[in-house]
């Protein structure tokens, strides 16, 4: 009687439990003798699929750089054909950033109330452009021809013959002229107009024929203060200007960027290199590994 009262209360005790929602605890032999979950071993990474996964994380930072590299490459190899080597940019951050400001003439050269001067890209007469542009001029004088008065502007090899709006009338060089360089010019007592280098000649008749001329008997030609209202009129063609092929060849280097970037591009280089050699070691890698297969 006491053995199936015991056996009630158990049953009953185990009944309580499970409407609890709590499990029976095991019996502690039973729990012992109960087989345990396996345990995973730590697996080590195949060295090939440790390569991929660096060779595509590589390839990934690298793609930008390289496709940029790649464009700008081709880009700069057709830049004469594209007209990059003469195109010029005068945006003022980027003149800033290559750290070059306007810098107007302070001296210049004048003939009978015209004034000629020179920028870094531009040859100005009376704050006008000559167009096609004249190299740094030597000297101005006027002269009295056939057709009017012209304007003779010296560069350090030729003489060129204007109208006093600046349109081009001829350009004299050697041998027509008696020197091949120009040290200056200037006007002879006789209003002809003479040029020397270490001789001096003078013409009076245009440039045709040339004769020599005691270097003290001519009024060269010597620079001078621009007025203030020059200075002010021409200062619009001082604004410095950066060609087109230049930032090209800058951003392609990096250098653009200073030290930062040229760093940047250096890495890129080296990243590309990785990628060669991991790519390479993957493919000899799978390869063996498929020989062995074959093979076993």
């Amino acid at each position: 009687m006491s053995a199936q009262t015991s056996s009630d209360s158990e049953v009953q005790a185990a009944t309580t439990v499970a409407s609890a929602g709590v499990a029976p605890a095991m019996p502690e032999a039973v729990a012992r003798s109960a087989p345990k979950a396996p345990v995973k071993a730590k697996t080590r990474q195949p060295l090939t699929a440790l390569l991929r996964k660096w060779h595509q994380r590589i390839g990934l930072t690298a793609a930008v750089f390289v496709l940029w590299l790649g464009a700008s490459g081709t880009v700069l190899s057709r830049s004469d054909q594209l007209g990059f080597d003469a195109m010029r940019l005068k945006w003022d951050w980027l003149t800033a950033w290559y750290g070059l400001s306007a810098e107007p003439p302070r001296m210049g050269f004048e003939a009978d109330g015209h004034w000629m001067a020179a920028t870094k890209e531009s040859t100005l007469l009376d704050a006008r452009e000559v167009e096609p542009r004249i190299p740094p001029p030597i000297g101005l004088v006027t002269l009295e021809g056939a057709g009017g008065r012209q304007l003779v502007i010296g560069t350090a090899d030729s003489l060129v013959i204007t109208s006093p709006a600046g349109d081009r009338v001829d350009e004299l060089r050697a041998p027509i002229l008696p020197v091949s360089a120009l040290r200056r010019i200037g006007l002879a007592a006789d209003g002809g107009i003479a040029v020397q280098d270490f001789d001096a000649y003078e013409s009076r008749d245009g440039g045709i024929s040339w004769t020599p001329v005691l270097p003290q008997s001519v009024s060269w030609s010597q620079p001078k203060p621009l007025p203030g209202e020059q200075r002010k009129a021409i200062e619009q063609f001082a604004k410095p200007s950066v060609l087109v092929e230049q930032v090209l060849i800058d951003l392609h280097s990096g250098r653009l960027f200073g030290p930062i970037g040229a760093w940047i591009i250096t890495v890129v280089g080296l990243l590309a290199l990785l990628l060669s050699i991991s790519g390479v070691w993957s493919w000899w890698r799978i390869k063996q590994s498929r020989k062995r297969a074959a093979h076993g």
